[in-house]
């Protein structure tokens, strides 16, 4: 069975967000590079499957009239 691709975008998103926090608190300039690197590889990952947000309908309105004042 195939995960939907919005679940799995979800998921990798997650993990970008636990990724952050590791590179907060870890005290090597090595290790947060190295986690800053796989949090790009996963976050390039994600944006290539993250199913294309839909754009909101436009609706068309017919302009109100403008009432115009008699002199």
């Amino acid at each position: 069975m195939a995960l939907d691709t919005g679940f799995v975008a979800a998921v990798l998103e997650g993990i970008e967000g636990t990724l952050a926090e590791l590179i907060e608190r870890v005290e090597t300039s090595e290790l947060q590079a190295s986690l800053d690197v796989l949090q790009s590889r996963v976050t390039a990952l994600r944006v290539s499957i993250e199913p294309p947000a839909r754009e909101p309908v436009e609706i068309e309105r017919p302009e109100d009239p403008v009432p115009v004042e008699a002199a």
